[in-house]
């Protein structure tokens, strides 16, 4: 079919751009944090044993009874061991009388090198002797070996110990001890000296740091166990409670932008759409660091970029957009 000379040919109107939001975002420094479950324990717990066998003569301190470094908490019959350690100081005085005799005769040339030599062995077993009496008189009240609570005191007056019988149970709750279990994945992250915030069950909230990171797995669960240690001067914080560990890591430079800005492309990558010269669709790929309430922390983008915020579900890349710059939410 042809058309008169005089009809015009009308150009069909080209499709309206779509209109997206975008907002302008830069990097900043995210402190990525690492929760872990965990639980208190006391920083040490020691079992004292008696270094001496007799009948508990004094019980002095009650389980759950606070006590100092030195503290005496039951007594041992003392028996026949002080008599024991007259009788050593005397020997003791004996063998010295001996030996400067025995130096004075040899200088006159009355006495021979093994009579000194005899003297001298005598001197040195008195002594050793005077030593193990006085230990064994000193071993007869048995002493708190740090500030601590006396959790158990199996003893009471009357009882018979024999060497190696334990009296009690002090426990070091100052510092309180923290542990956890880190996966394999983690314990790279976290370096010895890091700061973490430790949440009891009653909502309490304590500083704390890492001591110590273990360098063999559980052969079972395949993690590694952690220790964090707090301040507890008071003894508030009881060992084996449950507890929350959130433990800072090291910061890196990041973007935090709207979650739902992060699409998945065909290849199945995390990418952000962002707004390129002359008002062009990009996709960048990028990495989830981690989620607060504002938003979700990616690393990837460039310094300073422009995200679609509003619309990038219904935009390809290379395709021209009609931007409309909002100020971002998620700064």
């Amino acid at each position: 079919m042809t058309f008169p000379k005089s009809a015009e040919v009308q150009a069909l109107p080209s499709a309206p751009l779509t209109v997206v939001q975008v907002a302008q975002y830069s990097k900043q420094l995210f402190e990525p944090k690492l929760t872990l479950r965990a639980h208190t324990e006391s920083n040490r717990t020691v079992n004292v044993l008696a270094q001496v066998a007799g009948q508990i003569s004094k019980v002095l301190v009650a389980e759950g009874a606070s006590v100092n470094e030195g503290d005496a908490i039951c007594q041992i019959n003392a028996e026949d061991r002080y008599l024991r350690l007259d009788q050593t100081k005397a020997n003791l005085e004996q063998s010295e009388i001996a030996y400067r005799g025995a130096l004075k005769l040899k200088t006159g040339g009355y006495q021979s090198d093994l009579a000194i030599s005899q003297a001298k062995a005598r001197l040195a077993t008195a002594r050793a002797n005077l030593k193990r009496a006085q230990l064994n008189v000193n071993n007869l009240q048995v002493m708190a070996p740090f500030a601590g609570i006396v959790e158990n005191r199996p003893v009471e007056v009357g009882d018979y110990v024999v060497v190696g019988s334990l009296c009690a149970s002090v426990v070091e709750l100052h510092p309180i001890k923290i542990t956890a279990l880190v996966s394999e994945y983690d314990i790279n992250r976290i370096d010895i000296g890091s700061s973490a915030l430790a949440t009891l069950g009653d909502n309490q909230a304590v500083s704390a740091t890492v001591v110590y990171l273990a360098y063999e797995a559980n052969q079972t669960t395949r993690n590694y166990r952690l220790e964090a240690t707090a301040s507890n001067i008071d003894r508030s914080i009881r060992a084996g409670l449950s507890a929350r560990l959130d433990i800072l890591l090291n910061g890196v430079n990041a973007h935090l932008i709207p979650a739902s800005s992060v699409l998945l492309n065909d290849l199945g990558q995390t990418v952000v759409r962002v707004l390129l010269k002359g008002n062009l669709v990009g996709s960048v790929k990028v990495s989830s660091l981690g989620e607060s309430r504002d938003g979700i922390w990616v690393s990837g983008l460039p310094s300073e970029v422009s995200v679609i915020t509003v619309g990038q579900n219904y935009i390809i890349d290379g395709e021209s957009v009609d931007p409309s710059f909002v100020v971002a939410e998620a700064n």
